[in-house]
């Protein structure tokens, strides 16, 4: 009712309901509640499932925080498919950590709850795609749940495991566009590695789940990474998936445990730097005599050396961006070991020599420039006795 001195005074305002274009539900937005059987939430819609080998599905119901259905970020309560698990016992444990504590306290409460406020997992059939799936998990909020610990911020928790392999991607039924690529690998002393779900929505998912699973905080787990597509570098535009690629650590990396493990990268680089220049110099160099010429040499000779590896990567990449399929896999699997390990396979320099000599960018540069780019592919994949015109070791 309006005041006398012009002021509207509001006692009580009709529930607002909310649908969304996703999922056919109409809910309240203050707190998520099914319209059609107020107090219970409404059921989700079953997704696809993406594979054979994970027929468990993870969902999530969401309250978000604050005037939910008007906030910032256009968010509303809704059921969220979160990850695909091969193991039931995996997807079991996956939903419980979701809702077991909060990410942080509401800071905009809305008269209710908000959060993951449940979890479930589904059981999807592998061979026919028309069955529906069966509920065989569910978990509710606590509303008392408290936040979830954390480290203390550039905490360095010593220990961490060396990564290992890539997890292989499942098998995706054919036809499905848009797989669950990035998933979470957790490591236990007797298992080592294993990945536990693979995860929709990308990397920050994957990264919640980590936090929430108390990954190096008393769950678990006391590490994990979340891997997910490769894709060229060298290419800002061709986003074809070549492999798979580390993401994230978790816990996450202080700053001193990154200077280290860098310092060990660049070490263990110049290990095999000066391994295989001597694997390739025909007797010339033995391991120890190429070490020392990396050391007399200094950054110019590394900076030399660098350009012979570039002429390699060069061919590598003109046939990467032609091929297709297995062929292409096997082009990135070569240009990861010459750019991570100096490793360069006969192959690789039958293709370098084939792709100077009929390379027409070559045509751009001064003679003297392209002499140079010849010794010092010359130096990187055939170095002898003779440093005539290597820079760093002639004057």
């Amino acid at each position: 009712h309006r005041r006398g001195d012009g002021r509207v005074e509001v006692a009580a305002l009709w529930p607002v309901v909310w649908c969304s274009n996703d999922q056919p539900f109409w809910r309240y937005v203050h707190n998520g509640w099914s319209v059609e059987e107020p107090g219970a939430f409404p059921a989700a819609l079953d997704p696809v499932c993406p594979s054979p080998d994970l027929p468990y599905e993870v969902r999530i119901y969401y309250v978000p925080d604050g005037i939910v259905g008007e906030d910032h970020t256009g968010g509303a309560p809704s059921w969220w498919t979160r990850a695909w698990c091969g193991h039931l016992d995996k997807a079991v444990l996956l939903a419980d950590a979701l809702v077991a504590h909060r990410l942080s306290n509401p800071s905009r409460p809305a008269g209710g709850d908000c959060g993951y406020l449940r979890a479930e997992v589904w059981e999807h059939s592998t061979t026919n795609l028309g069955t529906l799936p069966a509920r065989v998990h569910q978990v509710d909020a606590d509303p008392d749940r408290p936040v979830v610990p954390r480290l203390p911020f550039n905490a360095w928790p010593k220990g961490r495991p060396a990564s290992t392999e890539p997890t292989p991607e499942p098998t995706w039924f054919q036809g499905e566009k848009h797989p669950p690529t990035y998933d979470l690998r957790v490591w236990s002393e007797p298992d080592g590695w294993t990945t536990l779900a693979w995860f929709v929505g990308g990397r920050s998912p994957a990264g919640i789940a980590a936090t929430l699973l108390r990954v190096g905080t008393g769950g678990p787990y006391a590490w994990a990474e979340t891997w997910g597509p490769h894709f060229p570098r060298a290419d800002a535009h061709d986003w074809t998936q070549e492999g798979r690629s580390l993401m994230d650590r978790h816990p996450d990396e202080s700053y001193a445990e990154g200077t280290a493990r860098y310092d060990e990268k660049r070490r263990q680089e110049t290990a095999d730097l000066a391994a295989a220049l001597a694997a390739r110099s025909g007797g010339a160099l033995t391991t120890e005599q190429a070490a020392a010429r990396i050391e007399a040499g200094g950054q110019k000779y590394r900076d030399f050396l660098r350009v012979g590896q570039i002429c390699v990567m060069d061919a590598l990449n003109e046939q990467r961006r032609a091929a297709e399929g297995d062929e292409r896999l096997r082009l990135r699997k070569a240009l990861d070991v010459l750019e991570n390990h100096h490793q360069v396979d006969d192959w690789v320099i039958e293709l370098t020599r084939a792709h100077m000599a009929t390379n027409r960018r070559d045509a751009h540069y001064a003679e003297g420039a392209k002499r140079w780019r010849e010794r010092a592919l010359q130096e990187y994949l055939e170095p002898g006795e003779d440093v005539d015109g290597v820079d760093g070791l002639t004057a």
